[in-house]
C-alpha cells in the first residue's frame, strides 16, 4: 500500500483561507491542517477546531509574522533572521511559537511544518527534532528553498529526522504556481507515479476561498481556490485512489 498525506498550510491567516480549509476538512476528514500562532485570525482558526471537533492540527511555523513585521514575511526576511541571530535566539523563538500553539489548542501539534521551508535550517531544526522526539510528532520532509515552489533535497537535514526515528514522508509535493486545473492534476500524478509500494507521500495544498483581503495580502489568491476545486473533484481523488493510495493523516504513515 502507498499513503497520501494531503496538508493544507496557513490556517489562521485570513478569514477567507480559514473558510476555505474549514470547508475542505469536511470534505476529506484525513486533510491534516498547519495553523500558524503569529496570525491575526489564529483564534478564529482555533474556534473552528473546536467548533468542529478537527483533530489533525499541526503547526505552520513561521519565527517571524505580520504581528512581528506589520506585513507578510519574505524570503529576505528569512535569510536575514538566520544570519543575525544565534541559535539560542531562534530557539527562543520557536518555543514561544510552540508555546503559544499549546494554549490556543490545548494540546501539542499532531505535526509540524513551516513557512518557506525554513525547518531545513538546523538552527530551527536542531530544536523542533528535540520537541517533537519528546512528544512523538511527525515532521514535513525539509526542502533547502525559500521561494514559493519545493526546493532541492535537504539530505542533511533528512539523515536528522532519520537518526531522530522521526516520521516523515518520503516524498512532498506542491504545485503553488498554475492557473490551469487540468495540467496541476496531470502534474500531480505524474508526481505521485514516483512513489513506490509501502512509501509515503504528502501534498501541499494552499486552500482559500477569493475575496478581496486575499488579494491584496497574498501573492497566492485565485490560485488558493483552484486548490479546493482540485481536492473536491472525486473524479481525481477517485484516480489517485486507483493508483494503489490510501488517504491518511500523519499519525498513520
Amino acid at each position: 500500500m502507498k499513503k497520501l498525506v494531503i496538508v493544507a498550510d496557513d490556517f489562521g491567516t485570513l478569514p477567507s483561507i480559514n473558510s476555505g480549509i474549514s470547508f475542505l476538512y469536511k470534505n476529506i476528514p484525513t486533510l491534516e491542517i498547519s495553523m500558524v500562532t503569529k496570525a491575526k485570525y489564529s483564534k478564529e482558526a482555533a474556534t473552528m477546531v473546536k467548533e468542529q471537533s478537527i483533530q489533525n492540527i499541526g503547526i505552520h511555523m513561521e519565527l517571524l509574522g505580520l504581528e512581528d513585521l506589520g506585513r507578510p514575511v519574505t524570503a529576505k526576511d528569512y535569510i536575514k533572521l538566520f544570519k543575525e541571530k544565534t541559535y539560542e535566539e531562534i530557539e527562543k523563538i520557536a518555543s514561544e511559537e510552540l508555546k503559544a500553539f499549546e494554549t490556543t489548542i490545548g494540546k501539542p501539534p499532531t505535526h509540524i511544518t513551516s513557512h518557506k521551508g525554513i525547518h531545513g535550517n538546523f538552527k530551527l531544526l536542531n530544536f523542533i527534532i528535540a520537541y517533537a522526539k519528546e512528544k512523538n510528532i511527525p515532521i514535513r520532509k525539509p526542502v533547502t528553498a525559500l521561494n514559493v515552489e519545493l526546493g532541492n533535497q535537504n539530505y542533511a537535514a533528512e539523515i536528522s529526522l532519520s537518526r531522530a526515528k522521526l516520521k516523515s514522508t518520503n516524498y512532498l509535493f506542491a504545485h503553488m504556481l498554475g492557473n490551469n486545473l487540468d495540467k496541476i492534476k496531470n502534474a500531480f500524478i505524474t508526481d505521485l507515479e514516483k512513489v513506490n509500494e509501502g512509501e509515503t507521500a504528502e501534498i501541499v495544498i494552499h486552500p482559500a476561498f477569493f475575496d478581496e483581503r486575499l488579494l491584496n495580502y497574498s501573492s497566492l489568491n485565485y490560485l488558493r481556490t483552484r486548490d479546493i476545486d482540485l481536492f473536491t473533484d472525486q473524479n481525481f481523488i477517485d484516480q489517485i485512489k486507483k493508483m494503489g493510495f490510501k488517504f491518511c493523516t500523519y499519525k498513520q504513515i
